[in-house]
C-alpha cells in the first residue's frame, strides 16, 4: 500500500508541474497558473462533507478502484487536452476523485496496522511521499525535455492505474456492511463528533491557523533565496533538498509509540520550534543559514505532520474515519488557500524577509496559546504540559 501510494503522489507532483509549465509555454499569466493551483486545490475544500460520507458507506476495495481508474481517465485526457479551460476542468475532475481516495486509503491504516505500529506507518508514508516529491521535479523537466507533454501525464495515469491494481490487492476492508456493523457500537458515526474531543479538535484547528500563517512564506520563499540572498537555481535545489531530508528525518523520529497526549505535546513543541526557525530564516544573512534553518525546520514540520495524522486516525472511530479524515483534509486545504491569497498581500506589503519573521512570531503565538489550551487534556493523561520534548 505504501510504495504504491507514493508512487502516485509522485506521479500527482510530476503532472502539476508539467501543467504549470505547459500553462507558461503558451504564454500566460500568474493568474493563468494561480487559476490552475486553485482548481487543484478547490474540490478538496468544497467536496469533503460528500467524499466523507462515500468513504464510511461504500466499501473500501470499490473505491480504492473507482478512483484510480476515474483518474487515470482524467489524466489520459489532460494529456491530449488542447484549450485551458479544458485544461481547468479535468484538473477540477482529477482532484474531485482525489478528494474522495485520499480518506479512503488513509481510513485503511488502523485496519491493517497494529495500534502501536499507526504511527510508524504514518511516519514511513509521509517519508516516501516527500521522497516522492524532491524526485518529481527533476523527473518532469526530464521527461519533458525528452519525450514532451503528453508522456508524463500519461505516466500519471500509469500510476493510478497501479494503485487500483494495489486496491484490488489488499486483502482489508472497510466501510459497506462493515461500517453498519460498527455504527452500533460507542463512538460511532452517529455518536462521534470531531468537536466533542478535547484533545483533537483543538489540535486540528491550531494545526489549520499554523498552515494558514506559515505556508505564507510559500509565496515569497524564491524572493528571498533568489533575490535576497542571491541564491542561484542550484542551490535553491539544494535547499530545497535540504527541507525534504529533514521532513524525512522528522517523520521517522515521530513513528515510535506514544500515547495521543504526548504525541499532541510533542506535535505543538516542534511547531513552536518550526516557528523560531521560520524567523531565523526571514534574518538569515547569509544562505547557510537560510539552508540550516530550512532543514531544522523540515525536521519540525515531519515531526508535526507525523503526530497529528497518527493522533487523528488513532482518536476517530472506525465508522466515522472517513468522514473525519475528508473534513480534516478539507480544512487544511482551505488553509493553505488562504495562506496562497494572504502570503500575496503580505509579500507585496511587508517584503520576503518581514513576511517570514511576521509568519514565525504568529505561529509562535499560536503554539504557545495551543499549549496552554490544551493543558487540561494533558494532565488528564498524565502528560505534563511542560514536560521534555
Amino acid at each position: 500500500m505504501l510504495p504504491a501510494r507514493a508512487l502516485s503522489s509522485f506521479g500527482d507532483d510530476v503532472a502539476l508541474l508539467v501543467l504549470m509549465l505547459r500553462v507558461y509555454e503558451d504564454g500566460r499569466g500568474p493568474w493563468s497558473i494561480t487559476a490552475l493551483l486553485v482548481c487543484a486545490a478547490l474540490p478538496v475544500v468544497v467536496l469533503a462533507p460528500l467524499a466523507g460520507r462515500l468513504v464510511d458507506s461504500v466499501p473500501f476495495r470499490t473505491l480504492a478502484v473507482a478512483t484510480a481508474l476515474w483518474q487515470a481517465a482524467c489524466c489520459t485526457a489532460l494529456a491530449f487536452a488542447a484549450p485551458l479551460w479544458s485544461t481547468y476542468l479535468l484538473v477540477l475532475l482529477l482532484q474531485a476523485g482525489h478528494v474522495v481516495a485520499s480518506p479512503t486509503w488513509q481510513a485503511l491504516v488502523p485496519t491493517i496496522a497494529e495500534r502501536d505500529e499507526v504511527g510508524r506507518v504514518v511516519g514511513a508514508a509521509q517519508a516516501m511521499n516527500t521522497v516522492a516529491g524532491v524526485a518529481a521535479p527533476a523527473a518532469a523537466g526530464l521527461s519533458i525535455a525528452a519525450l514532451g507533454y503528453a508522456a508524463p501525464l500519461l505516466l500519471d495515469a500509469a500510476t493510478f492505474v497501479v494503485l487500483g491494481a494495489v486496491g484490488v490487492a489488499v486483502r482489508a476492508t472497510r466501510g459497506g456492511a462493515r461500517a453498519g456493523e460498527a455504527s452500533q457500537e460507542p463512538g460511532s458515526r452517529e455518536t462521534f463528533s470531531l468537536r466533542s474531543d478535547a484533545l483533537l479538535w483543538p489540535l486540528v484547528v491550531g494545526l489549520c491557523v499554523l498552515v494558514l500563517a506559515g505556508e505564507v512564506t510559500n509565496v515569497v520563499e524564491v524572493f528571498l533565496l533568489r533575490g535576497t540572498l542571491g541564491a542561484g537555481s542550484a542551490a535553491f535545489g539544494l535547499v530545497a533538498a535540504g527541507l525534504a531530508g529533514g521532513i524525512v528525518v522528522g517523520s521517522l523520529l515521530a513513528g515510535p509509540t506514544a500515547s495521543d497526549a504526548r504525541r499532541a505535546r510533542r506535535a505543538i513543541l516542534a511547531a513552536l520550534a518550526l516557528a523560531l526557525t521560520l524567523v531565523v530564516a526571514g534574518l538569515a544573512p547569509t544562505l547557510w543559514v537560510f539552508a540550516i534553518a530550512w532543514a531544522v525546520l523540515g525536521v519540525s514540520n515531519g515531526i508535526v505532520n507525523a503526530d497529528v495524522g497518527t493522533v487523528l486516525l488513532s482518536r476517530t472511530p472506525e465508522a466515522s474515519r472517513g468522514r473525519v479524515l475528508a473534513r480534516v483534509n478539507g480544512m487544511i486545504r482551505g488553509s493553505s488557500l488562504g495562506a496562497m491569497a494572504l502570503g500575496g498581500a503580505l509579500g507585496t506589503a511587508l517584503g520576503p524577509r518581514a513576511t517570514f519573521v511576521a509568519a514565525g512570531v504568529v505561529m509562535a503565538i499560536v503554539a504557545a496559546a495551543l499549549l496552554v489550551r490544551l493543558r487540561p487534556a494533558f494532565a488528564a493523561a498524565g502528560e505534563p504540559a511542560a514536560a521534555p520534548f
